[in-house]
């Protein structure tokens, strides 16, 4: 027989084990014990890391096992309890909450195992192992996943979360105020369902380039835009997205995180903002800088396709008077109806706008001076011919001018300026070309 195998204890023994054991135990963090049960309550063996565990000495344990067990939180006594009834044969687990002398408190998990001895002694064998900093981060981690949770539940925007492949794991509430469909409903609807025509392809356009970047082992390319959105009464709701895909340390897409915002009244506003600045406020027309502008961008267009436009300059013949006889309000309630006649008149294509005081300009496009000339002719007799709050009758002088290949905007607004003064000159409520 070895030297080794001589130092195991005969069957019935009360010694713990081979010193190689105990060694090795002693030096090792983990608590290693063996606790009698039965017939009475001691610690046979404890390795010394239970004084870095709890600040009490092996001795002192096995000297005063409630040494140890003092250290216990009361809340995880009945715990305590429970493992010490184990059956001699099974083996039991359970995490402590201890208070190290000097007060600090810890967390252990034990592994223990019951075995009972030839002479009818039961013992507890088994190891305890700190787990205070594992505790902490699983609060952590837990308290965390409760805060964001929250956050999501109770978030204005729509947050959603899509897994690797394609389907949607999680909706939250503000879905339903956004678009009026319940998170569930909201998880099965197909990109037609959500997303008008245009907004549609877009998206299935962006989620072709996600997945083939997910199968290639490539980047996945974030997003951030708007998309229109189906709300469940039918109305069109305007989102901001953002996608995130979410990846690990290996570049491995575990699922994609999306923020949608409805920025429809933020879009309301700025459409109206838009409109404030290129109307006119009295006759919603657009005004003199817009007008200008679209003037500018079709004769850049005309000059290098050749297309022909005509601009009229219009004029509202004996305007003072109107102001001084009638007052200024009627004189704007006559310019409302101008641009309300003038708009009626001219083709969807075509542009009006107020140009300034009693002046407009209307643009005709693909028009040239001829059929100018017999659109000008029916502004005029729409405006003449039908009396204003039916009280009196107001007349505008036209000016006619047709884009020439030399033409700028300032040349071609000074023609048919001067068009529209010599159709004063001849007498007003006339139409002449210049």
């Amino acid at each position: 027989m070895t030297e080794a195998e001589s130092s195991f204890p005969e069957p019935g023994a009360q010694t713990p084990g081979p010193e190689w054991f105990e060694r090795i135990a002693d030096k090792s963090e983990l608590v290693f014990f063996v606790l009698r049960v039965a017939p009475d309550l001691a610690y046979e063996y404890i390795s010394d890391a239970v004084e870095t565990l709890i600040g009490v000495t092996s001795a002192q344990a096995i000297a005063d096992a409630e040494a140890v067990h003092s250290r216990v939180d009361a809340d995880f006594l009945g715990v305590l309890a429970s493992a010490l009834s184990t059956q001699p044969g099974h083996q039991t687990a359970a995490e402590l909450k201890w208070h190290h002398r000097n007060g600090t408190p810890l967390f252990t998990r034990a592994w223990m195992q019951a075995r009972e001895r030839p002479d009818g002694s039961v013992v507890m064998e088994g190891t305890v192992s700190e787990i205070t900093e594992l505790r902490e981060v699983e609060t952590e981690l837990r308290n965390s996943e409760k805060r964001h949770r929250l956050l999501a539940e109770n978030a204005w925007d729509v947050i959603w979360t899509m897994g690797p492949d394609g389907a949607i794991t999680y909706v939250n509430p503000a879905i339903e105020r956004v678009r009026g469909y319940t998170a569930e409903e909201a998880k099965h609807q197909s990109a037609a369902e959500i997303h008008p025509p245009e907004s549609a392809a877009r998206n299935l356009e962006y989620w072709q380039r996600v997945f083939e970047a997910i199968h290639a082992g490539t980047e996945v390319p974030g997003f951030l835009g708007e998309l229109e959105y189906y709300r469940k009464d039918g109305s069109i709701m305007t989102g901001e997205l953002q996608v995130i895909p979410h990846v690990d340390t290996d570049g491995n897409v575990v699922e994609i995180l999306g923020v949608t915002r409805d920025i429809s009244e933020r879009k309301m506003f700025e459409a109206e903002l838009t409109r404030l600045a290129v109307t006119d406020p009295l006759t919603g027309l657009w005004n003199r800088r817009h007008t200008s502008e679209l003037l500018s961008a079709d004769l850049a267009q005309a000059h290098r396709h050749g297309q022909a436009l005509t601009a009229l300059m219009i004029d509202v013949d004996n305007f003072k008077s109107i102001n001084d006889t009638h007052g200024h309000q009627t004189g704007d309630r006559v310019l409302v109806e101008i641009a309300t006649r003038l708009r009626e008149q001219i083709r969807s294509t075509d542009v009006v706008g107020r140009w300034g005081g009693e002046e407009f300009v209307v643009l005709l496009r693909y028009c040239g001076l001829r059929d100018a000339m017999a659109t000008a002719e029916k502004l005029r007799q729409r405006i003449a011919e039908v009396p204003f709050d039916t009280l009196f009758s107001v007349s505008v002088s036209i000016g006619a001018a047709e884009l020439q290949d030399t033409d700028d905007l300032a040349s071609w607004i000074e023609r048919a300026d001067a068009a529209l003064y010599a159709a004063k000159r001849a007498g007003r409520n006339t139409v002449a070309t210049g």
